[in-house]
């Protein structure tokens, strides 16, 4: 049986991942001085990372002289230049409504990981309209290590004082899967094709909110007789 749910919110929720994948691919392009082509692989490596370890992957992807502070002021820049682009309504993964649905019937608990800010976590949630469903948020930002370390999960089971067997997970970037197993939960992976991410830790898998909704069910109903469900 399932007390609680733990959702990433980048590439999960909302469908930014490969949006940002294709600007982070142009702004490397942009400051790059390596003269070797850098593959789909390469680029998707460094999806899904905390800020500090993000600056520091591109630097050594692009081989580029400029500072990690310097590239981490420059995207920054870039990423509110081209932020204003996203349509987070459009690019919502609506059916997570059903999800939250059951979650509500079952009284399990709901909750965010984002290695996201949480000024931009709050803000898609009430955006998307879901914000009041959420029992629990925390950012990797307000922690000294985000994803891949396990800090972030393990700060969620102590809030609800739950052990990491009766959790799932729902992220789609290896850091992320990487972090929910090194804190003991099980991880359900929204399956991403377009970016070459490497998902094979994940326990399950799910191409949409229904299909990882079939799996929470049969996670939660699991040894409970027809009486009990």
């Amino acid at each position: 049986m399932l007390d609680l749910i733990i959702f990433d919110m980048d590439g999960v929720i909302v469908d930014t991942e490969y949006f940002g994948f294709e600007h982070l691919k142009n702004f490397i392009d942009e400051i790059k001085t390596r003269q070797s082509p850098i593959s789909h692989q390469e680029y998707s490596a460094i999806i899904g990372r905390s800020y500090d370890d993000l600056y520091l992957a591109i630097k050594t992807l692009s081989q580029t002289d400029l500072s990690v502070n310097d590239i981490g002021k420059m995207l920054s820049e870039y990423v509110q230049k081209h932020i204003k682009e996203i349509d987070y309504i459009s690019i919502f993964r609506k059916d997570i409504i059903e999800i939250i649905h059951f979650a509500k019937q079952q009284n399990i608990k709901l909750a965010i990981a984002s290695s996201s800010s949480r000024q931009q976590i709050e803000n898609i949630l009430i955006l998307c309209k879901i914000r009041p469903h959420f029992d629990f948020i925390i950012s990797g930002k307000e922690l000294p290590q985000s994803k891949p370390n396990p800090a972030i999960y393990q700060k969620v089971l102590a809030h609800f004082s739950i052990p990491a067997n009766k959790a799932v997970t729902i992220e789609d970037s290896s850091h992320g899967i990487q972090a929910a197993k090194k804190a003991g939960i099980t991880v359900i992976a929204y399956e991403e094709t377009r970016i070459a991410i490497d998902q094979t830790l994940a326990d399950y898998k799910g191409k949409n909110m229904l299909e990882i909704l079939d799996i929470i069910k049969r996670l939660h109903f699991k040894n409970r007789t027809k009486n009990e469900i």
